[in-house]
């Protein structure tokens, strides 16, 4: 029998991945971060709700705490939140084998290159993911919108096999030679949304208006920053890229905004915060990018959320 998907993370897209996994008959294995969690799950009787379509369908998925099996991890999904890889990670290292691999789906970056750092004897792979999804409840997501995850390697090498699995799933992934501009086209989409999005209480269609004056200025520093970072495609490119997300997502909250919204952590330092650290290293002037950095970190203080 195949070693089975270990999907650590039980957010929107750790559920999701679950869902449309297990309606494949992939195999796969659902880690929850606390004992409540767990507990919480089980009275549920494992039961998933993926809901699409204003359809829902009951599945069956476990869920474990890391601790609570011996079972080697050979494939490893992180989907939490940027913030909490780290603390995640700590949970299932000794679980991990010599030849585990792993796929990073998180937002922004900073903790994609701390897990290399971390684990340089694995192979682990960073993905960007495009779907929609949000939840209902603790067990019920929503699936909101189809989109493309592109997935590479950036210590190099082909696609492992196992990838296929999502193929199976239903999953429309591509494989990426050179993953990093990839990521960090879209770290330059979440930063030119997510943050404004969150300021002005707006969904995403808002954002250039309500931004005003700022908007054109920060496309600019962004894309000089890109330029810094070897990602090859012009500023007028950029913007397009930017305002067709925009136009796609019109009527979505953006993450930092539902975040904001439901009084949780946001992932502000590894998007704003890794492009602002990023800008400095590169000794860049980014008047725009760093007044919006300030003055959100001060809108989450005001609100009694963590400034990072």
């Amino acid at each position: 029998m195949s070693d089975p998907l270990h999907i650590l993370g039980a957010g929107s897209l750790g559920l999701l991945l679950a869902a449309r996994c297990t309606l494949a008959g992939v195999p796969c294995q659902l880690i929850l971060r606390t004992r409540e969690a767990v507990c919480a799950w089980r009275q549920r009787d494992n039961l998933l709700l993926l809901e699409q379509q204003g359809q829902s369908t009951p599945l069956k998925v476990a869920g474990e705490l890391a601790d609570e099996s011996a079972q080697p991890i050979r494939l490893l999904v992180v989907a939490t939140k940027a913030w909490a890889v780290a603390d995640a990670l700590d949970s299932v290292l000794h679980r991990l084998t010599p030849d585990s691999q792993i796929l990073l789906l998180q937002n922004g970056l900073g903790s994609q290159q701390a897990v290399s750092r971390r684990l340089p004897d694995h192979r682990v792979l960073y993905a960007s993911v495009t779907d929609g999804a949000w939840l209902r409840s603790p067990n019920q997501v929503v699936w909101a919108g189809s989109g493309q995850t592109l997935i590479g390697d950036p210590a190099a090498g082909p696609a492992p096999d196992w990838l296929q699995r999502l193929t199976r799933a239903g999953i429309d992934w591509r494989w990426e030679s050179d993953i990093l501009p990839v990521l960090w086209l879209k770290l330059a989409v979440n930063c030119a949304i997510n943050p404004l999005s969150a300021l002005h209480d707006c969904p995403n269609g808002e954002v250039p208006e309500r931004a005003g004056a700022i908007f054109e200025p920060l496309l600019a520093e962004l894309h000089a920053l890109l330029s810094s970072e070897g990602v090859s495609l012009s500023l007028a490119e950029l913007r397009e890229r930017i305002l067709a997300v925009i136009r796609a997502t019109a009527s979505n909250s953006s993450s930092m905004r539902q975040d904001v919204l439901a009084g949780r952590r946001t992932e502000i330092d590894f998007i704003l915060g890794h492009a602002w650290r990023s800008a400095r290293q590169a000794g860049l002037s980014t008047p725009v990018l760093d007044a919006l950095y300030l003055q959100l970190q001060n809108h989450l203080t005001e609100r009694g959320l963590p400034r990072n």
